[in-house]
């Protein structure tokens, strides 16, 4: 006899990530998706009344203020929405969590660390995090170092999830990706130079499901990384897409983050980011798949 499907609520459900992750969610588990309009989580009172008056036995939060340069005009202002949604939010949801008895998944990125020559990746799941917000990072990086901090040294029951650049196939109205913005330059013949010298891991969405699950039914504390298996640039991963959605070869010009970083009032990224993950495939018992493996499977996916 099958135990019953554990009831994950989804804070911030309606992303680009999570709204994926709730329509593909099916016999893992019960995804309840909610948004701002449900549960405000930078309100204590918001938080503390939903998960009082509805059970959940794991909560993942996807939730968070993502658009580094906005973020970065916010930067040092703990009154800003930034930090609101993506410390104080976090800290609302842990103290929910600790009352009512609820497994904890806080989303993180690759942004957490800094990418720099003197501290370059791939970051494995125990790199230690920067201590102190200087020039090489950003301000949405910082907050999000500060929400793996707070649930670190807040709740045992508890893991962090980073992923870095993701991507999906199936159509999501309300932004686009950084793979589906490059099919939709490309086709309009807008396609400006790719960096080849940044250092990037990715994710294709729906590879986030079977690692998820696994996190949520074990009830897995701990960090975990889940990206594709190996880094690229946004040069390689680009022209290969570009070329298997062609059918040809496509003229991809170079770029360099190292210039475009030098411009004064550029917000600080990961030049030489992205994230190991033998960890966490050792830890799972999965094999995740490479850039190229997760690249094929969004264009079989578009092309269906």
């Amino acid at each position: 006899m099958s135990s019953p499907l554990k009831k994950v609520c989804v804070v911030g459900g309606s992303g680009m990530i999570a709204s994926r992750l709730v329509d593909l969610a099916g016999d893992e588990f019960e995804a309840v998706s909610v948004d701002e309009k449900t549960v405000d989580i930078t309100s204590v009172e918001s938080v503390q009344r939903y998960f009082g008056e509805n059970e959940f036995d794991t909560i993942i939060n996807f939730s968070a203020f993502t658009n580094v340069d906005v973020a970065e005009s916010q930067r040092g202002n703990k009154e800003g929405l930034t930090w609101k949604l993506n410390v104080n939010g976090v800290k609302n949801i842990i103290n929910a969590c600790k009352k009512n008895n609820i497994f904890l998944i806080q989303i993180s990125t690759d942004f957490v660390f800094p990418g720099t020559i003197s501290n370059p990746g791939p970051y494995s799941e125990d790199s230690k995090l920067p201590v102190s917000l200087d020039s090489t990072m950003g301000w949405y990086g910082w907050t999000k170092v500060q929400a793996e901090l707070e649930v670190k040294n807040g709740l045992s029951k508890a893991a962090t999830v980073r992923l870095s650049y993701p991507f999906r196939a199936a159509e999501y109205e309300l932004k686009s990706d950084w793979a589906r913005n490059l099919l939709n330059l490309y086709s309009e013949h807008k396609l400006y130079p790719l960096f080849s010298d940044q250092v990037q891991s990715v994710l294709f969405v729906d590879d986030l499901l079977d690692p998820l699950s696994k996190i949520i039914n074990d009830n897995l504390s701990g960090i975990f990384h889940i990206v594709s298996s190996d880094t690229t640039s946004p040069y390689e991963i680009g022209k290969y897409i570009l070329e298997k959605y062609a059918g040809k070869e496509v003229e991809v010009e170079k770029g360099l983050m190292a210039e475009f970083l030098k411009v004064p009032g550029r917000t600080p990224r990961p030049l030489f980011g992205g994230l190991s993950t033998a960890k966490t495939e050792e830890r799972l018992g999965m094999r995740f798949g490479s850039w190229r493996e997760m690249s094929d499977e969004f264009l079989n996916q578009l092309r269906s």
